[in-house]
């Protein structure tokens, strides 16, 4: 399946790229995607990830909704979905 991910501020430069489409498997987490974008550069998920936490500066929005009102890092990701991760600073 497909997920479109959208990187801001330090994220995006780290990518290369605001807007990324990546392939996952199915039964793919949030925290799944942010290892995977380790593929495209493996800064990424070691600054997301604080061990089975999001690190606390960040925000990951599925579909419109932060992941901490859904299943947090667990949140199941569907084809089609798109995932938004930012730092905090930059939505407030």
């Amino acid at each position: 399946m497909k997920v479109r991910v959208i990187l801001s501020a330090n994220l995006h430069e780290l990518a290369n790229a605001v807007n990324i489409t990546l392939e996952v498997p199915s039964e793919c987490t949030v925290r799944d995607l942010i290892i995977k974008l380790g593929e495209v550069n493996p800064e990424i998920p070691r600054i997301l990830l604080r061990g089975d936490e999001l690190n606390e500066n960040y925000i990951v929005i599925v579909n419109g909704r932060d992941i901490q009102w859904l299943r947090g890092l667990l949140t199941g990701l569907n084809d089609g979905d798109e995932v938004l991760i930012a730092p905090k600073a930059f939505i407030s």
